[in-house]
C-alpha cells in the first residue's frame, strides 16, 4: 500500500508544491540573516534561522496539508470505498497515508539542509563536518517534533471530508504560536517547540526540559493512535 502512495504522490503536483515551499522558507532565513542589522551571520547562524521559520512558520500547516490531503484525495475522488471493497481496513489505508506523510517530512528536512548548505557555500560561510552534523541533528530533531506535534491535527481533520484546509489553518496558528512560546518556561510544554528544548537552541537558556519535551511528543503519539484506533472500531463496525 506505501509502494501504491508513493506512486500515486509522484503523479501529483503536492510533493514538488511542498519542496518549493520549504526552499522559500529556507531563502526567508537567508534574507533574515543577511538583512538585520548587527545580526552574527555563518553557518549555523543560517541552520538556526531555517529551524526556526521551519517550526513556526513553515512545518506545521505544510505538513499537516501533506497529510491531510492525502487523506482527503480518498474523499474527494471518492475511492475511498473501491480501496475498502478490495478489502483493504481503513486503519491500513491510514497508516499508509501517514507513512508518506514521514517520509515526506524527511524529504523536507533534507531540503532544508540541502539549502543551508547551498547557502553559506553561495556567501562563503565557513563549515566544516562539525558543523554540518550539528546542523543536520537540529534540522532533523525540529522536523520530527512538528512532524509528531501536527499528528493528531491530521488525524483528527481528516475524520470527514474536506476538512483538511480547516485542520491547516489550526495548524499554521498552532506553529505560530510557538513564536511566542520559545525560550519562555512553557518552551518545553509546547508541542511545537519541543524540538527547540531537545537540541538545546539556546545553549545558555535554563527553560529546557528534555524529558518534559519526550513526554510532551508521548502524549500526541498517544492522541493520534487513539483517534486512529477510535475510527477503525467505528469503520470494523
Amino acid at each position: 500500500m506505501i509502494w501504491a502512495e508513493l506512486k500515486k504522490l509522484k503523479r501529483h503536483y503536492l510533493l514538488p508544491l511542498s519542496i518549493g515551499v520549504v526552499v522559500l522558507s529556507s531563502l526567508l532565513a537567508l534574507f533574515q540573516l543577511t538583512g538585520a542589522a548587527n545580526s552574527v551571520v555563518g553557518y549555523l547562524p543560517l541552520t538556526d534561522g531555517i529551524l526556526w521559520n521551519n517550526i513556526t512558520l513553515t512545518f506545521p500547516f505544510l505538513i499537516t496539508f501533506f497529510g491531510s490531503y492525502l487523506m482527503n484525495r480518498e474523499y474527494s475522488e471518492d475511492t475511498l470505498k473501491n480501496n475498502l471493497i478490495v478489502p483493504v481496513s481503513y486503519s491500513k489505508l491510514k497508516f499508509a497515508k501517514i507513512a508518506i506523510t514521514v517520509f515526506a517530512t524527511f524529504l523536507f528536512i533534507a531540503v532544508s539542509f540541502l539549502c543551508s548548505i547551498v547557502f553559506a557555500l553561495v556567501l562563503q560561510y565557513p563549515f566544516n563536518l562539525a558543523d554540518i552534523g550539528m546542523a543536520f541533528w537540529k534540522l532533523l530533531v525540529t522536523g520530527i517534533s512538528c512532524l509528531i506535534a501536527v499528528m493528531p491535527i491530521i488525524a483528527f481533520f481528516s475524520l470527514k471530508r474536506n476538512l483538511f484546509l480547516a485542520g491547516t489553518c489550526v495548524a499554521f496558528v498552532y506553529g505560530f504560536c510557538g513564536i511566542f512560546v520559545a525560550n519562555t518556561h512553557f518552551t518545553s510544554w509546547y508541542p511545537t517547540t519541543t524540538g527547540l528544548s531537545i537540541i538545546k537552541y539556546a545553549p545558555n537558556s535554563a527553560n529546557y526540559q528534555i524529558s518534559v519535551s519526550i513526554f510532551v511528543l508521548a502524549i500526541c503519539l498517544f492522541i493520534s493512535l487513539f483517534i486512529i484506533s477510535v475510527i477503525r472500531r467505528k469503520r470494523d463496525d
